[in-house]
């Protein structure tokens, strides 16, 4: 509270680099064109659109599914992330948020069999549809590229995780950025710590009826903006009402709707005024010119 006071009175600004021709793209016919996808996870951008959205990709019957048995597992246990003070979210699988590669592949193991549980019910057809492994590795393969999971010592990056946001008052989830997270891995040279980017897959398993957009605004934050807020290590949150005079754009997601997005720019989802918002993904990260990795 003290943080937003101060920069309320003193720093008006967020200051760090944006686009030219800031914008997003999206395919309406099931195609997907790989180029924009590399472009985005390996430059952060296409020709400036920083977001690239393909809809109605994904099985719909497999998304409603897999909602469903989300549904049960949170109904039996809450989910597996405590609040943290963070965010408020229902959820099924780990995140590195605030955690080395050590806290982090703990938190994998420990939830491992809950995403497990929920992917069974579909097979790996409804699995592709959701996630694109397959077309991501094989796109990539056939640059050179390695494409796969985060490694620790021998342990791996949780395969996806699933969240429902959950309204604080202000936003479902209020902006931020994730490049600034990775930190946590240079604790114990977690090799996401290289990552030269950061890009958000997710696809959207139940849209809300009012509200829960996605939001992005034409600006990564520099260091100083982060020391100013408060947010060095975690990018989470910036205040609402610094990014009124920033370039942004706002997108409804329905259920079957997959997309890429480069997650250091700022973005969020607004409030929900009727339904519900449940997603899964992971992020993707560039560490060099012959591998790319994923993790959550």
């Amino acid at each position: 509270m003290n943080t937003l006071s101060a920069v309320k009175s003193g720093e008006k600004q967020i200051t760090g680099s944006s686009k030219t021709n800031f914008g997003y793209l999206e395919s309406t016919n099931g195609e997907i064109d790989f180029s924009i996808v590399k472009n985005i996870i390996c430059n952060g951008h296409h020709n400036g659109k920083v977001l690239y959205i393909i809809r109605n990709y994904a099985d719909k019957n497999v998304c409603h599914a897999v909602a469903d048995k989300f549904n049960h597992m949170v109904a039996e246990n809450g989910g597996n992330r405590p609040n943290d003070g963070y965010v408020l979210t229902y959820q099924v699988g780990a995140t590195q948020f605030s955690r080395n590669g050590e806290q982090y592949i703990r938190e994998v193991n420990r939830v491992n069999q809950d995403v497990i549980g929920l992917m069974t019910v579909t097979d790996e057809q409804g699995i592709e549809s959701l996630f694109l492994h397959s077309t991501l590795e094989t796109g990539f393969l056939a640059q050179n590229v390695h494409f796969g999971p985060a490694r620790f010592k021998n342990g791996y990056a949780c395969f996806a995780t699933f969240r429902r946001w959950l309204d604080n008052g202000a936003m479902s989830l209020m902006p931020h950025e994730d490049i600034a997270q990775v930190y946590f891995a240079r604790e114990d040279d977690f090799e996401i710590a290289c990552t030269q980017t950061v890009t958000a897959y997710n696809v959207c398993l139940e849209a809300a009826k009012e509200g829960g957009q996605l939001q992005i605004w034409n600006m990564i934050p520099d260091n100083e903006s982060r020391e100013r807020l408060g947010v060095s290590r975690t990018g989470y949150p910036y205040p609402p009402d610094l990014l009124g005079n920033i370039e942004s754009l706002s997108v409804q997601l329905n259920v079957g709707d997959i997309y890429f997005m480069n997650a250091c720019h700022l973005h969020g989802v607004s409030s929900i005024s009727d339904g519900s918002r449940l997603t899964a993904g992971r992020f993707i990260g560039k560490l060099n010119d012959r591998k790319v990795v994923y993790w959550t």
